[in-house]
This record gives C-alpha cells, structure tokens and sequence, in this order.
C-alpha cells in the first residue's frame, strides 16, 4: 500500500537526511520520497502495524504526523 503523511517539524535538507535514514532501515516500509517543501513523507508499506510503527518513530524523533502532537 502507498500512502502520504504530512509531517511537523520538516525544516532542512538535514532533517530529510534524518527521516529518510529512519524510514529506509524500517521492515516494511519502500520507495521513499520526501518533499521538504510541503513537509510530506511518501512510501509504500506492507502492514497497519508497519505504518503505526512508523507514526511512533517519527513522533519519537521530533517529527509527529501532523495529526499527532507536537512536542517542539
């Protein structure tokens, strides 16, 4: 499955480095693709448990999806 999440937080090419890092060492998650000027993640994902994973590393590294709260 493909989805887009808009993420909080997506400043910089270092911040795209570090998301891009995070996602592409996640069983599960494929074909990355960052967009630092609207702050949206797309990938593609094999499992609901994969995806909520995902949502709870991004939260845990300072970048929550937009829904989440956001800590900063």
């Amino acid at each position: 499955m493909r989805t887009t999440v808009t993420i909080q937080n997506l400043r910089c090419d270092g911040c795209k480095h570090a998301v891009a890092i995070r996602l592409n060492k996640t069983a599960g998650i494929s074909n990355v693709i960052i967009d630092v000027s609207k702050s949206r993640v797309s990938f593609d994902y094999k499992t609901h448990n994969t995806l909520e994973g995902l949502r709870m590393d991004l939260k845990e590294m300072g970048y929550p999806i937009t829904s989440d709260p956001n800590r900063l």
